[in-house]
């Protein structure tokens, strides 16, 4: 399986762990949180815990399962990360009386005690820094997604996936459909980037679905791609150095994001408004009670977002 096992949905023994994967596709969970779903539970009660049932499992096996990932050496989010998935099973499980003989959730005890690791801005992340990048990429299909990455905080694989009926560009809007946790938004753009996306429909005659297209297969262009251009470009641009690797020396396509969230909160942009143009998943709660309109939304993105001198 090596590295594809993201694009793996792992069966497991237990057909209530089966039922709890099944639940959240049918929900609107991504593939890739599916499948580490269930990879992490595959490997919890196949390979760490292989005589237990999900009802066995107590507060003391959960800590001996966080020794082990100690001693993998895991980074403090990614071991959290391990535990949110057993954490889900648990809390998705208590809410079913079918399954009346789960009665608490010991992932959850422990998980409370693995603090979050907060990573600090990255010293290069800036909006002068993301203006001189995107300036350096000379490809217009490049150039124009490192500008919706930059103009609107997005993820590189939202960017990516937008379709040429997701632009709502005479609205000044564009509609994002593979957010996470399986989201639709609809969010604001300015002039500049409905200018950029003109162009490149102007200039790029490929007939694909996709905005972003290669003109070879006609697919939609590649992560690495973007990675690869974006990385070029800050070299090239004494952003960053090559090879470096360091957090916070290091441009990458989710530096945008970075950079794009700083500004709109520099900027005074209310923060409900803000997770909802990020796509935040975490801001599921608050969409509830707030309803964000998509004008009030335009008119405070308008107000805050910079030029980047295109």
């Amino acid at each position: 399986m090596g590295d594809d096992w993201y694009k793996t949905r792992f069966e497991n023994k237990h057909d209530s762990i089966n039922e709890f994967l099944t639940s959240k596709t049918t929900t609107g969970r991504s593939h890739r949180t599916i499948n580490e779903y269930s990879r992490t539970l595959q490997r919890f009660f196949h390979e760490h815990f292989p005589e237990l049932d999900p009802e066995d499992v107590e507060v003391h096996h959960v800590e001996q399962y966080l020794r082990i990932l100690v001693e993998r050496d895991l980074a403090q989010n990614t071991k959290r990360r391990y535990l949110e998935s057993l954490s889900s099973f648990y809390a998705w499980a208590m809410k079913r009386p079918r399954y009346e003989d789960i009665t608490g959730n010991p992932a959850a005890v422990v998980l409370e005690e693995v603090p979050k690791q907060i990573h600090d801005r990255p010293d290069c992340a800036t909006w002068e820094n993301a203006e001189k990048i995107v300036h350096a990429i000379d490809d217009p299909r490049d150039k124009t997604v490192a500008v919706v990455l930059a103009k609107t905080g997005c993820r590189v694989t939202e960017a990516l996936t937008i379709t040429r009926e997701d632009l709502l560009l005479e609205d000044g809007f564009i509609r994002l459909t593979n957010r996470k946790g399986g989201k639709t938004t609809v969010i604001p753009v300015d002039d500049e980037t409905v200018r950029m996306i003109q162009r490149l429909q102007f200039i790029d005659q490929n007939t694909s679905e996709y905005l972003f297209a290669s003109s070879r297969t006609g697919n939609q262009l590649t992560r690495e791609r973007i990675r690869r251009k974006v990385r070029e470009a800050a070299v090239k641009t004494g952003v960053m150095e090559e090879g470096e690797t360091r957090f916070h020396k290091k441009f990458t396509p989710h530096t945008f994001r970075t950079v794009f969230t700083t500004l709109m909160r520099n900027q005074g942009m209310p923060d409900h408004i803000l997770q909802y143009i990020r796509g935040d998943s975490e801001s599921e709660t608050i969409d509830i009670y707030t309803r964000i309109d998509r004008n009030q939304a335009q008119q405070e993105y308008l107000q805050a977002i910079k030029p980047l001198h295109l």
